[in-house]
């Protein structure tokens, strides 16, 4: 067969295999649309760079509604914090060099506020910022040379209750920084020759009730760790790894012996599972690639028993308790950063969803690794769109059904002005349940799907039921959490209008009872709820109302203003005003104090309104007039008054001068009489 026909069988071979490969992929559109609905891009976000690693939710400026956290590579360097309702930008921060590592959001100073946690890795810098405003709250430098890929995991470690931040670096660093300012608690180093790239794991590895640490070297001697949280000092080491670890482990009750065991994936294309008291084996599987990306842990398919995630390069796949192959699935690219899971289809079975180096976003049947749907977000931004970032999943847009975040692009570290990125949010389905809220899914980077119910219902809060303008009250509530969950608590002091949030409290145990205090300075009938949320960040629904009454305290007399002279008869206009500093209307109660009858609560008139009422006196004496007012809750000021007088007749009180000087001054009557011309003058 000479070269031209050759060429012409190969050619038909390569449209052979382009058009299976196209009916295939038929295929699996046919069943997307039979398994679950297709997504819908709900909005995106223009970047200089992609973003490495995963973002995290959270609701960090207390409206009620989430935001989306994640830094991004050369040529963009910074973090930002979206609005995961319409990707508007709540803030970003330019940290100058490449943020490879994902945030951590948490109330590590224990204000009450959400903090985001996240490394930045060239200037080798931990940062701690404001949630609300994306000031920084604090910063910890690790060491000229010493970046960081590893995601912090927050937890009081040291038992001094408060949370800490661990972070792996370069050049074989452990770190254990106090959440309140990022001072050292603690730094060990594991060998210089290594790098601790690998999210920490935070664990009760012995029963002890305290937590420990587990960190895997990259280079080096290729070991796991397990540190004393207290002190970083090292509690066993496992030489069973023969190669790189780039990702942390996972852990969850495997093998189901009461206790944790680790689940990690190794470059040697091993999934290891080591038990967390003294990291001695359990089992291990051969995967046919590297397993570089992150294993994640949950019942899959409703056995009982927990499955692992894996990925070895391209091939996702899942292994039972006891470490046998259920299914796999080839994508068309590197799944670096592994999985979430969640029940995206509200089917009650749990699904795997991820990104992949093709530029396009899956998510899977965790049972049986059929495609529930697919997204070619390489196509929508039609140029090159690799997806190195693990997706978070949650209801963005408060619709109550479930939606996933993911980052794409392409990123190098020279040139960097060649680099782009968009971050995208689509409706994932039907699912209402828990989301994958952050990489690794929690603080602790357990990685394990664990179906965590809502707190219950708060109880209506307790309290008092009148106030004063600015007095403080204090108000008490308690709820449970059915997985024994910790809890923080707030209230919402005008839950009937505008609302007003408070900080969430410190974290209490299930069934404990809070309290907080609160003082109002306006006058008005108020509604207060309170609403729980788990260590896990699940919200529970808002509680019923408590009815609190504010009320004035010294509510000022009104002003009298008015003739304090008269005539007996004559008709005169008093005028009073309120100037009431709560903008309260008010009610006028008068006093003329002449008998006459009062006027009796009249109004109400607006603060500040003047109030004109006429009033003559009938007869002549001195009179103190009276006045007080009382706004619309009942308060009522004490009494102003303003004393008067009508005097005597002024023609009765003129004769009588008269005669007076005519008695010491004969003489002048008679002059007087002689010159007017008068002869009967009588006074």
């Amino acid at each position: 067969m000479d070269v031209d026909m050759y060429q012409k069988v190969w050619i038909a071979v390569l449209c052979m295999i382009l058009c299976i490969g196209g009916a295939v992929q038929s295929y699996a559109a046919t069943k997307q649309s039979s398994t679950g609905s297709s997504p819908q891009i709900l909005w995106w976000y223009d970047l200089q760079a992609p973003s490495f690693g995963s973002s995290a939710t959270g609701d960090i400026d207390n409206d009620g509604k989430l935001e989306i956290v994640f830094g991004t590579y050369f040529n963009d360097e910074s973090v930002y914090a979206l609005n995961a309702d319409d990707g508007s930008l709540l803030w970003s921060y330019n940290t100058g060099g490449c943020n490879d590592a994902s945030p951590a959001i948490a109330d590590v100073d224990l204000d009450g506020n959400l903090e985001v946690v996240i490394p930045a890795s060239s200037p080798s810098t931990v940062y701690c910022f404001n949630g609300m405003t994306g000031s920084i709250k604090w910063s910890r430098f690790t060491g000229t040379a010493n970046c960081i890929d590893s995601p912090p995991a927050v937890a009081d470690v040291d038992n001094d209750n408060k949370p800490e931040v661990i972070i792996g670096t370069f050049h074989g660093y452990v770190f254990c920084l106090n959440g309140e300012d990022g001072s050292i608690c603690w730094q060990i180093n594991l060998g210089t020759n290594s790098y601790i790239q690998s999210c920490p794991n935070i664990l009760d590895i012995n029963g002890d009730q305290k937590l420990d640490i587990v960190v895997a070297q990259w280079n080096g001697d290729h070991r796991i760790y397990a540190l004393n949280g207290e002190n970083g000092s090292t509690k066993w080491y496992s030489n069973q790894p023969q190669d790189w670890m780039y990702h942390g482990g996972s852990f969850a009750d495997i093998d189901e012996d009461g206790r944790a065991e680790i689940a990690i994936g190794c470059y040697d294309s091993h999934v290891y599972v080591v038990n967390s008291e003294d990291g001695s084996p359990v089992w291990n599987y051969l995967a046919p690639f590297y397993v570089g990306a992150p294993t994640s842990i949950a019942d899959l398919n409703n056995d009982n028993h927990f499955e692992i995630v894996f990925v070895a390069y391209n091939i996702l796949g899942v292994l039972s308790h006891t470490g046998s192959l259920l299914w796999s699935y080839s994508a068309g690219g590197n799944i670096f950063r592994g999985a979430a899971i969640a029940d995206v289809n509200g089917d009650n079975i749990l699904d795997v969803a991820f990104g992949s180096e093709d530029g396009t976003v899956r998510v899977l049947s965790g049972d049986t690794g059929e495609v529930i749907w697919t997204y070619d977000l390489q196509a929508h931004y039609g140029m090159l769109f690799q997806i190195d970032h693990a997706p978070v999943i949650g209801d963005f847009n408060g619709d109550g059904k479930l939606d996933l975040f993911i980052i794409g692009g392409y990123g190098v570290s020279s040139p960097e002005t060649n680099n782009y990125g968009r971050a995208y949010a689509l409706t994932a389905g039907n699912g209402e349940n828990q989301g994958w809220p952050m990489f690794r899914h929690d603080l602790r980077h357990s990685s394990c799907f664990n179906i965590n119910r809502i707190p219950d219902i708060p109880t209506t809060p307790t309290g008092p039921s009148v106030l004063y303008v600015e007095e403080s009250g204090t108000f008490t509530t308690s709820t449970v959490d059915s997985d024994g969950d910790e809890l923080q608590y707030r209230f919402d002091w005008d839950a009937a209008s505008s609302h007003d949030y408070s900080n969430w409290t410190t974290m209490v145990s299930s069934g404990e009872p809070v309290s907080l205090s609160h003082a109002w300075n306006t006058s008005g009938n108020y509604t207060i709820k309170t609403q729980a949320r788990d260590e896990h960040g699940a919200l529970s629904n808002w509680s019923n109302p408590l009815g609190t009454t504010i009320i004035h305290h010294d509510l000022p007399p009104p002003s009298i203003d008015g003739p304090t002279q008269g005539k007996r008869g004559v008709t005169y206009t008093y005028t009073f005003v309120e100037t009431n500093p709560g903008g309260e209307p008010v009610l006028y109660w008068v006093e003329w104090g002449d008998g006459s009858p009062a006027v009796e609560w009249i109004g109400p008139y607006p603060a500040g309104q003047a109030l004109p009422i006429n009033h003559s006196f009938t007869e002549k004496g001195a009179y103190t007039i009276k006045a007080k007012v009382k706004d619309t809750l009942t308060t009522e000021s004490d009494w102003a008054t303003l004393d008067i007088s009508m005097p005597k007749d002024y023609t009765f009180t003129l004769n009588i001068l008269f005669q007076h000087i005519f008695v010491q001054h004969p003489f002048m009557f008679h002059l007087l009489r002689h010159l007017l011309g008068f002869q009967n003058i009588l006074f």
